[in-house]
């Protein structure tokens, strides 16, 4: 009597398309591979996504710089990283018709104190303006502008310092496009917060008539740099006025002065050094960067306050930290330029 054929060995078919042999290694390293993805995106990837969807604003949907899914607002544009690093400056926007200013200017002094925007004299074009622009600052958004309180003539290619709240708008040019030697101050109501208007600082002026020059506040006081003069030379001198032990402005005083003429430059104060960027001479356009220190200081008692003066303060402590200026410091434009020549150093 014949027999049956016993069963054979049951056949298995191939995986993916037949590239695999179910029982090689091959196909054991590919599935343990996509195990081990899997594992990360559900323990890893997946709960940092959901972490930002909560506490963040944006959040980018995507695996090893493929990005399927962006829910970033657009005006991110596709340069910056999702979410944007912390301090990060988003690309530069035009602002609408209505935020625009009244009136075209150029040469003016822009600032903030407290919260309100402020565009200060300029240029029209043909003559010196007096008209001060304010814009309310509210939640991170700005409203249209306004006239605010006016100059008490017109100015323009003036130097601008915020110290302790209160700004500053030292020379420029005058209605009749001579440079003059003024300074004038803007604070707050102590009681409203309201402006108030703009006075001469009492038995306070530059030394000489200046425009273009730069203006910087440190931590005792103001210092004004380079210039034009009266005879529309680029200058070399630096000027300094000191607070008082009451918080008063005193005279400005001559400093070291610059290694190279320069006006209309850029100034910043960090640390215990003041650097000056760029700027014009008598010929044009310099690449200069010029640096002086800060001898010891200390901090004075008092507070500015608007159209106040008084005298030099004693020398003081290293220790203390710069005050804030009412502007953002300016960065150098371009390549680095090579370390100025000889290194002034400023009187306390």
């Amino acid at each position: 009597m014949a027999k049956a054929l016993p069963a054979g060995r049951p056949i298995r078919s191939r995986p993916v398309f037949g590239l695999f042999d179910p029982d090689g290694w091959a196909w054991a390293t590919t599935k343990a591979i996509f195990w081990l993805l899997v594992i990360i995106l559900t323990l890893g990837y997946i709960p940092d996504r959901a972490y930002y969807f909560i506490v963040s604003r944006t959040i980018d949907l995507g695996i090893l710089g493929w990005t399927p899914v962006n829910l970033c607002p657009p005006e991110n544009s596709t340069t910056m990283p999702c979410p944007v690093p912390a301090g990060a400056v988003l690309p530069w926007q035009g602002s609408p018709a209505e935020l625009a200013l009244p009136q075209g200017r150029t040469e003016g002094a822009a600032t903030q104190i407290g919260t309100n925007l402020l565009y200060i004299g300029g240029s029209d074009g043909s003559k010196a303006s007096a008209t001060t622009y304010v814009a309310k600052v509210d939640k991170g958004n700005y409203g249209p502008w306004a006239e605010g309180p006016a100059l008490r003539e017109g100015r323009s290619n003036a130097a601008f310092a915020s110290l302790n709240g209160t700004g500053y708008l030292i020379g420029g040019l005058g209605p009749d496009g001579k440079a003059t030697d003024t300074v004038w101050s803007l604070g707050l109501d102590p009681t409203s917060g309201a402006l108030g208007s703009w006075t001469a600082v009492k038995d306070l002026k530059l030394p000489a008539p200046r425009a273009g020059a730069a203006a910087v506040a440190v931590t005792d006081g103001l210092i004004v740099a380079g210039g034009w003069d009266a005879n529309g030379k680029a200058s070399t001198s630096v000027w300094k006025s000191t607070l008082d032990k009451s918080g008063n402005l005193g005279a400005f005083k001559d400093q070291a002065p610059l290694p190279k003429a320069v006006a209309e430059a850029s100034i910043a104060f960090e640390g215990t050094f003041v650097f000056l960027y760029g700027g014009s001479d008598d010929k044009g356009p310099t690449a200069s960067v010029q640096r002086a220190s800060i001898g010891a200081l200390t901090a004075p008692t008092g507070s500015a306050a608007p159209g106040a003066s008084g005298t030099p303060a004693p020398a003081a402590s290293s220790n203390a930290a710069p005050a804030a200026s009412g502007t953002a410091a300016p960065a150098a434009s371009g390549t680095a330029a090579p370390a100025a020549s000889g290194t002034a150093a400023l009187a306390a």
